[in-house]
């Protein structure tokens, strides 16, 4: 995965691996210069030769700040632009899914993908590139100059180097199942956290504060246990090392100390071996401290490639029994939701035609809101046809059928922003006029004109600064400037008193008088004005017909007329 996706950045990687070698062979040729002045200077007390290495060292010296500048720059622009792919792709993915498809991830962990796993993979790449590159040739550089200045001391080097990759890879081993547990942890912190912030109010009115700060404690306790195991495996790498390093060092101390005495060993050349031992492995030893990402990474690679590997299940598919009819129709439909042995809808068939208001009622868990969700393709039909102006829904891309339908839901979600924003949504150039005139059909408009911002009337987080009833209009309006065949209406005027439902369904009425429209409800007042009307009963249409018709025949109808408040049951009447 991560191979795919540094393609596109081969060239800034190229130049980053290019300018981090001259980086690390400017470092290593310090010391080398060291024993030169030692050996060639100061031992023959040649002050030409001090200068001339000298003035080498400090070129040395620039170019390496040079190189590790450049190469900080392309690792940049490499680990950001990777880091914004993959969030990219991420989001793109998640938000082209269907709710069937989507019902495999839960919020939470989606959050925790997109952002905390995608910001482990981009710590992952600087490492990789910055670090674990540039102490890789650093240690083999070393060694090969060590080699050449006294072979059998810098063997030495060699005996002590897999014994601690061994101890890393062991314990690496160890602490990779903990980094899935944090990870898990983390999506159920993110999840009670995201739950509690959103029912902030019903929590508070049950008097469930304490259970969930207790849920809470209890899931930040288990990251806490998983990060405590995790860490404490992998601190012992570091000690251990840097006890290996000063147990090789005494040893080339012990070895050379009596060749130095007998003058088989240059002093530049022994300064210069304990030099590159300390060198060698001071890297290892930093390598093994930053191993630890590997481990997280493996195991947010994998969660995002999870992620990045769900083919929506949803597909798009070839049907030849296509008609030239116009409208929404359902032919015969069943379905079930997954895993489910009973039917949700049984023999759905109904036809919509533009021009016609169409409404559908029944109580809750009737399966009013199932036929919309087949309606939109977040599900499709165990067995029957839905078709869309005579083409199976199942032959559309997404796109075309929200080309063609607008759907006002009963969550009425604004966006963050202003006004004109939120109306705009809906049409992206939808002038002021155009703005003002859907919020006057939603008896909004003279609310916004009384404000002194206006259009520009800001929209706080979550809509806070509305009320329940406002946010539903907003949400109609949005809706209503759009320019569809189709409209529906998910009991999305719940929220309002009945006098201004009946002033914005007139308006409605009025302007989408040649379009198709499809209303799901609870309430007989806002379903009355239908040109027919389905009952629908345990996933099933039990009748159909006007009001009147209805309420004269219908046994469920009337239960439903019955169950109203008797001022508003005056007012159907």
């Amino acid at each position: 995965m991560l191979i795919k996706y540094a393609k596109k950045y081969s060239k800034l990687i190229a130049g980053q691996l290019i300018f981090a070698s001259v980086w690390v062979f400017s470092q290593l040729m310090i010391p080398r210069l060291m024993v030169d002045i030692v050996d060639s200077g100061i031992m023959m007390k040649d002050m030409g030769a001090i200068v001339q290495k000298g003035l080498a060292m400090l070129s040395a010296t620039v170019l390496n700040i040079a190189s590790l500048l450049i190469s900080i720059y392309f690792l940049t622009r490499v680990t950001a632009g990777i880091s914004r792919d993959l969030r990219a792709d991420l989001f793109e993915k998640v938000i082209d899914w269907s709710k069937e498809t989507r019902t495999g991830f839960s919020n939470s962990t989606l959050i925790t993908r997109t952002v905390n796993d995608v910001k482990q993979v981009s710590t992952l790449i600087d490492l990789s590139l910055r670090k674990i590159f540039t102490l890789t040739i650093t240690v083999i550089g070393a060694l090969v100059v060590s080699f050449t200045l006294d072979a059998k001391l810098a063997s030495l080097i060699l005996i002590i180097i897999p014994a601690i990759f061994s101890l890393g890879l062991f314990l690496t081993t160890r602490a990779l199942p903990q980094y899935s547990r944090i990870r898990l942890s983390i999506d159920r912190i993110n999840q009670l956290f995201r739950e509690n912030i959103r029912g902030i109010r019903v929590i508070r009115a049950f008097n469930k504060a304490d259970y969930e700060v207790k849920e809470f404690e209890k899931a930040t306790k288990d990251a806490y246990e998983a990060n405590v195991k995790s860490e404490s495996t992998m601190m012992l790498l570091s000690p251990l090392i840097l006890l290996l390093t000063n147990i090789l060092i005494l040893v080339i101390l012990l070895l050379s100390g009596g060749r130095a005495e007998g003058g088989t060993i240059k002093l530049g050349v022994l300064i210069g071996l304990i030099e590159y031992a300390s060198i060698s492995l001071s890297n290892i030893q930093q390598f093994a401290s930053i191993i630890t990402i590997i481990p997280r990474s493996k195991v947010s690679i994998d969660r995002i490639s999870e992620i990045l590997s769900t083919e929506e299940l949803l597909q798009i598919k070839e049907d030849s029994m296509g008609s030239n009819a116009r409208g929404i129709s359902f032919k015969d439909v069943d379905f079930y939701y997954p895993g489910s042995r009973r039917a949700a809808l049984r023999n759905i068939s109904f036809h919509l035609q533009e021009g016609e208001t169409k409404a559908i009622i029944g109580s809750t868990g009737s399966g009013k809101s199932t036929i919309l969700k087949l309606l939109l393709r977040e599900y499709d039909a165990y067995q029957g046809r839905v078709c869309l102006n005579g083409k199976n829904i199942q032959t559309l891309p997404r796109e075309e059928i929200g080309r063609m339908i607008t759907f006002v839901p009963q969550s009425s979600f604004l966006f963050s922003g202003s006004i004109r924003e939120n109306i705009q949504a809906g049409k992206k150039d939808a002038a002021d006029e155009e703005i003002w005139a859907v919020l006057d059909m939603v008896q909004m408009g003279g609310f916004f004109r009384e404000s002194p911002e206006g259009l520009d009337t800001q929209i706080a987080q979550n809509a806070v600064n509305l009320s329940g009833g406002q946010k539903q209009r907003l949400s109609i309006a949005r809706g209503l400037i759009r320019e569809s065949s189709f409209y529906v209406f998910d009991d999305c005027f719940s929220a309002l008193d009945y006098s201004t439902e009946k002033k914005i369904r007139e308006a409605i009425r009025e302007k989408l008088a040649d379009r198709g429209v499809l209303v799901v409800a609870q309430r007989v007042a806002t379903v009355r004005d239908a040109d027919e009307i389905l009952v629908l009963e345990n996933g099933e249409i039990m009748d159909r017909g006007s009001h009147q018709e209805l309420a004269d025949s219908s046994k469920i109808y009337k239960e439903i007329l019955a169950s109203q408040l008797k001022s508003q049951e005056g007012e159907i009447r």
